[in-house]
């Protein structure tokens, strides 16, 4: 029996969530909590994608228009997701993440924890970035 092919995301108009917290500041939790509170999540965003720009998917994954990633490690196969890479955005310009998830023609999952540093702080994080196929792109077309 053949092996069922991998999902491929779909083209259409994405919503995509970011949802993370810091557990550690330099060490302390403590610290974390006051730091949580002046470091919002990012809020939820929409992006219209063609096929072309689903060929790579980590251009969604991690992707807004605070943070930009590089992955040294990502593969996407048989709906499950790995990555690991640098990222940064205006707060942090070193980011380091690893995460794993799960993925389908309308949505994916994806789980990540990392460290930030900037100066001398270093942020312990850990995180969420889903998405969904929310259906067609506007008449305007693809792209953000």
């Amino acid at each position: 029996m053949a092996a069922a092919s991998a999902p491929v995301p779909m083209p259409g108009l994405w919503e995509h969530t970011v949802v993370y917290v810091i557990d550690e500041v330099n060490g302390s939790s403590f610290i974390a909590d006051q730091a949580q509170s002046v470091l919002p999540s990012p809020p939820p965003y929409r992006a219209c994608y063609s096929a072309s720009d689903l060929a790579d998917p980590r251009s969604f994954l991690l992707a807004s228009n605070a943070i930009q990633c590089r992955f040294s490690g990502f593969a996407m196969a048989n709906g499950n997701i790995t990555a690991a890479g640098e990222c940064k955005d205006s707060r942090y310009p070193a980011l380091r993440v690893d995460g794993s998830g799960t993925y389908g023609a309308n949505g994916y999952d994806f789980s990540f924890s990392g460290k930030a540093r900037s100066g001398e702080v270093t942020v312990a994080f850990r995180g969420r970035d889903s998405g969904r196929r929310t259906g067609a792109c506007p008449a305007a077309g693809a792209g953000r």
